[in-house]
């Protein structure tokens, strides 16, 4: 009798376990799905991405951990006259759990580019938000944890909107002249990685959906425009 009750709870286990497992997978593959769909609505071709694209990301995203396990994720591709424009997922394979560090991010490869190394973060409006100054202070120690941060005291404007950070400050301090200075002034939530041919342009606004088709026909438009700015 107690061998039938061991069995019954194996197998109710069993099934559990299987339901849960059919459940995650499915839920994996209708997401991909859907992915693939809005990709294809704004003109990108899936691919899967070699080696090169990914040791090329991978090296726009410093990090503390002494070796992230980086992977690319739903990933299209369009051609453009003098490069390639790529959307992507980047995720940190943990030990113990995936981050998703980009979802639906843009990454722009030209031989047009000749960039910096750098990272730009966004802050908010301090005078907007009560804690605004707070939340402006743990953007700029986190950013100084993965390079070192880049002061603009010539452009205030830009220096309230971003934290930038480089392993070569004076570089990206000479590349960052008052157009681009201008630009990014007027702008919000960016968040760009760059460095020699290739940047990733994403932005931080709560409440945007990277499988809205509009959201990401905008922040491809977006990344084009950084593109033109990035080769003046």
């Amino acid at each position: 009798m107690e061998t039938v009750t061991i069995l019954v709870v194996l197998i109710i286990l069993l099934l559990f376990t299987g339901l849960i497992v059919f459940s995650i997978t499915n839920s994996r593959n209708v997401k991909q799905k859907q992915t693939q769909r809005t990709q294809a609505l704004v003109g990108m071709t899936p691919i899967e991405p070699d080696a090169a694209l990914l040791a090329q990301i991978a090296a726009l995203y410093p990090s503390r951990a002494d070796k992230p396990r980086y992977s690319l994720h739903n990933v299209s591709r369009r051609a453009l006259p003098d490069g390639e424009l790529f959307l992507f997922d980047l995720v940190d394979r943990d030990i113990e759990s995936d981050s998703w560090i980009e979802r639906q991010a843009v990454a722009i490869r030209s031989e047009r580019l000749q960039l910096p190394p750098f990272q730009m973060y966004p802050k908010v409006n301090a005078s907007k938000y009560g804690l605004g100054g707070l939340a402006n202070a743990l953007v700029e120690w986190s950013v100084s944890t993965v390079g070192t941060p880049v002061q603009f005291a010539q452009f205030p404007a830009f220096q309230a909107r971003y934290a930038v950070s480089s392993t070569n400050p004076q570089a990206v301090q000479t590349f960052f002249d008052e157009d681009k200075a201008r630009y990014f002034a007027n702008s919000e939530y960016y968040n760009l990685h760059a460095g020699g041919h290739l940047f990733t342009f994403a932005e931080m606004q709560p409440g945007l959906k990277a499988s809205d088709v509009e959201l990401l026909s905008r922040r491809i438009n977006r990344a084009l425009e950084i593109y033109r700015l990035f080769q003046k």
